[in-house]
């Protein structure tokens, strides 16, 4: 069963999806992006180029080529365009990130105007290994956590100013997360 959970953010909702994906298909994607091959080509803002993070980038139309990903890429378009009914949603970038212990990640926007639905990737994550994506309020505190729970999608638009969780030094794995990341424009009355 699929739940969704909105937070209100600087009047912008932050969506919390969980169950969109059953258990074994969350543990087959795990199985197929854990071992991509991630290299060090992802930083988070134009003053952090020097310290990237690893990055495998999809080509968003190649996904079709294979049913699981076709099924795992359709549901979060769809679901993305749901939750945002009003704007006309296209899907322009689609990447992987892998974040160990001791990784780096800082606050930043997606695409603007934009919206980003971000796939929890790992089949299975323990509260004490934390990672949790903190969203900030306009003055720059911490408003919000969400945990990367496995399976999880938040649903958000691009101009929140985020981070990407690193995991405890008690996490075994590495945190995977996949960001589909939409272009926007209003629809039209009548469409």
């Amino acid at each position: 069963m699929t739940t969704v959970h909105a937070r209100h953010l600087d009047g912008s909702d932050v969506y919390v999806v969980d169950g969109l994906f059953a258990p074994d298909l969350v543990r087959l994607l795990y199985e197929s992006l854990k071992d991509l091959p991630f290299a060090p080509t992802e930083f988070d803002t134009d003053a952090t180029r020097s310290m990237p993070h690893l990055n495998f980038e999809f080509d968003p139309d190649a996904l079709s080529s294979n049913p699981m990903f076709r099924l795992w890429r359709d549901r979060v378009v769809a679901k993305t365009g749901e939750l945002f009914p009003a704007s006309r949603v296209e899907l322009d970038r689609v990447h992987c990130n892998s974040q160990p212990y001791g990784d780096l990640q800082f606050a930043h926007t997606d695409l603007v105007p934009g919206l980003t639905s971000l796939y929890f990737a790992n089949a299975e994550w323990l509260d004490e290994w934390q990672g949790e994506t903190i969203f900030y309020d306009r003055g720059g505190e911490p408003y919000y956590a969400v945990a990367p729970k496995p399976g999880r999608v938040v649903v958000f638009s691009g101009d929140l100013v985020h981070r990407g969780g690193v995991p405890s030094r008690a996490c075994i794995s590495t945190r995977l997360s996949v960001a589909f990341k939409f272009s926007t424009s209003a629809l039209q009355k009548g469409q």
